[in-house]
């Protein structure tokens, strides 16, 4: 079953993702705008670790894990806003906004799916019934951005390596740079 603190952090994950997809789209943000909401995120991690912080403590929570609230406060926005740069950096502007859709999607949408629908626990491996769900929903996104081929690879590759448990990389980095990786090559 999944607790209202993962569903809160979901949604609020999904929310950022399409508010920054759909800044990126308008041209009303561009790598630079990533790069400022960086920095203040940065601040105000360090800030809420060391103080109470006014509206930026209260965020922390009631959206952030109790084991980052002490250690890296904010650090899944944070590698959001990382990967997210990088992308738009190196990427043209469409597969750019299609790898922030995989991941703004399918990962909220696997860790959702999985918390409801999975049965069984893996040592390295997130669930099956997520990261299914997490790849249809991520290609539909990604879709939205370029074609058939790309959405569907980029989509597949990245979740696929989303599900994978890996303790030292952020999966908020890597799922977008491995769905821009993949489809660029389409």
């Amino acid at each position: 079953m999944i607790s209202l603190l993962e569903l809160r952090r979901q949604l609020l994950h999904m929310i950022f993702g399409v508010f920054i997809v759909i800044m990126l789209y308008l041209h009303w943000f561009n790598v630079y705008h990533l790069l400022g909401i960086l920095i203040l995120g940065l601040i105000f991690s360090y800030l809420c670790k060391n103080y109470n912080v006014p509206l930026a403590s209260w965020v922390m929570e009631k959206f952030e894990r109790p084991e980052n609230r002490k250690s890296f406060p904010g650090r899944g926005p944070i590698f959001f806003m990382i990967g997210s740069i990088i992308v738009v950096y190196l990427f043209p502007l469409k597969i750019a906004l299609a790898s922030i859709m995989i991941l703004t999607l399918g990962d909220a949408i696997s860790h959702i799916f999985g918390k409801l629908l999975s049965k069984r626990t893996y040592k390295y491996l997130k669930s099956f019934e997520g990261t299914f769900a997490g790849i249809l929903v991520a290609f539909l996104g990604a879709l939205i951005f370029v074609n058939l081929y790309a959405a569907i690879f980029g989509s597949l590759f990245a979740m696929t390596l989303e599900s994978i448990r890996i303790e030292y990389l952020d999966d908020n980095l890597l799922v977008p740079i491995i769905a821009a990786l993949t489809m660029s090559l389409f």
